[in-house]
């Protein structure tokens, strides 16, 4: 174990008492705290009612206080109702000896939204140094503003309307459950870009107007029944997302990026944070430069050749273009299962389709035309060589100096799938007297051992960071951590 002792003073007030606020006496150096407040208080009413098994009603409200909001707008209030019609009551279904169960239900709903920070509506201080005297002053830390505020932020407000059906065959021995959607997100809670003579960077505000809708399948069912048992679960689901409003006058918005250029935009029209970076069109040969083609600084045969989107004759950030997306358009997951004598196998097999990620984890392993090979991936051996080795003409050769600009070459679907676990296990209770265990079941699991994806940039498809919003995935990847395979031995015992 790790042990860490520090001791602080020197606190400019008495209300600011977190490490990083004082100055460090004794101990470990560079030790901080944080401490925040916050206060959400909510009421809530629901109302279920049944008439005859066949109507069904569930109304429901509710009203959240979050001190995240200005002063004026920490209420909402978000009402929704769901009504249900079990059709297979009626007196023309009920006869119908194929059909166990049917029956049709609406929701419209309304809900909120706070996941921001504490304190997100107020201006906040932070630490800064200043030195006075020139170069041979005294530095001093002193506090200054390092948000802005915003009495005007309030809750983002989310409307989903949903129309299913639900039905049961062969005494429920198949059951499919269908779903139409549409959910309409208001007021975003977003961080924008700001001119930086405000001081700040960007500001948190309500911005805009996003759409998704889609549908959903799931089906169960029990395929064989008698000494050997199978059932199958399956669910698909597809969903389309799109901006809908942005400020006033629709401009679209680049989001800021850690380094270098923005490289997703919020565009009405589009995708939330389509992928909005220069495209990279094979490998620039002798000829292209002879004939003028656009260049990045100081391209030579064997860099890559990038789209003139602008044909303006060279290459720079005004060359982006809206290259993907990064929702996946199909998610899917199917589970079987079977047992006989004893013996039970289970396994899980999900996916998804139609989506893109960025890699900026190729600023590291992956960078265009990189200058090293100690870290770079596999596909860099088919790199073009010279003019007769030009390789598979999607990666350049090594060891240029034009510098880089955020483009296709870290581009990579999405797509995949995996086998999440396959379980096997088996019934020793049969062989174990009641008098010393009710029931024995021995298994071994082994989790995301098989599975292929199309990310030759990175780690995993599912590690993608996220916006402010969590709601809306983002579609990049700072490098995140592979899946771990699990190999399981366990035992459920009964007594």
């Amino acid at each position: 174990y790790n042990t860490q002792l520090t001791a602080a003073g020197g606190f400019i007030n008495n209300q600011v008492n977190t490490l990083n606020a004082a100055t460090n006496i004794s101990g470990t150096s560079g030790n901080y705290t944080n401490e925040t407040q916050s206060v959400l208080l909510s009421y809530f009413g629901r109302l279920n009612y049944s008439y005859d098994g066949k109507y069904l009603l569930s109304a429901s409200v509710r009203s959240d206080g979050s001190s995240r909001f200005g002063t004026d707008n920490q209420w909402g209030t978000f009402p929704a109702v769901s009504l249900g019609w079990r059709i297979s009551q009626e007196n023309f279904l009920k006869n119908v000896a194929p059909l166990s169960d049917l029956k049709l239900r609406a929701s419209l709903g309304y809900a909120g939204n706070n996941s921001i920070g504490d304190y997100s509506s107020i201006a906040t201080l932070g630490f800064y140094n200043y030195a006075f005297g020139g170069t041979s002053g005294v530095q001093v830390t002193g506090q200054a503003p390092n948000k802005n505020s915003n009495p005007l932020l309030k809750w983002e407000k989310n409307r989903t309307f949903d129309f299913g059906a639900d039905i049961a065959l062969f005494n429920s021995r198949i059951y499919l459950s269908a779903d139409y959607y549409t959910k309409t997100s208001k007021d975003l809670l977003l961080n924008i870009p700001v001119p930086t003579a405000s001081g700040f960077g960007n500001n948190l505000v309500n911005i805009g107007e996003v759409q998704n809708k889609g549908w959903e399948l799931a089906l169960n069912t029990r395929n064989l029944e008698g000494a050997l048992t199978w059932t199958t679960s399956f669910n698909f689901s597809h969903n389309e997302n799109k901006v809908v409003h942005l400020a006033p006058g629709d401009a679209r918005i680049e989001v800021a990026a850690s380094t270098d250029t923005p490289h997703s935009i919020l565009q009405v029209g589009l995708p939330m944070y389509s992928i909005f970076v220069v495209r990279q069109n094979g490998i620039l040969s002798q000829a292209d430069i002879d004939g003028k083609a656009a260049l990045y600084g100081a391209e030579t045969a064997g860099d890559p050749k990038y789209e003139d989107y602008n044909q303006d004759g060279k290459i720079d950030a005004n060359d982006r273009q809206v290259v993907a997306q990064p929702n996946p358009k199909y998610t899917w997951g199917i589970t079987n299962t079977f047992r006989y004598k004893g013996f039970d196998l289970s396994f899980l097999v999900q996916g998804q389709n139609g989506g893109s990620i960025y890699s900026l984890l190729g600023r590291a392993i992956d960078r265009t035309s990189i200058s090293y090979l100690e870290n770079g991936l596999g596909r860099d051996r088919d790199r073009w060589r010279s003019a007769d080795n030009p390789g598979d003409g999607v990666k350049g050769k090594i060891g240029t100096n034009f510098g880089f600009i955020k483009n296709t070459d870290w581009l990579y679907s999405s797509d995949y799938f995996r086998f999440r676990f396959i379980t096997l296990g088996y019934d020793v209770g049969r062989l174990v007297p009641k008098k010393i265990a009710q029931g024995v079941r021995v298994y071994v699991t082994a989790e995301n051992f098989f599975g292929h994806d199309k990310y030759y940039g990175g780690l995993n498809p599912d590690a993608v960071n996220y916006s402010n919003n969590s709601t809306y995935v983002s579609g990049v990847d700072y490098g995140g951590l592979p899946l771990s395979k699990n190999l399981i031995l366990g035992a459920n015992i009964t007594f």
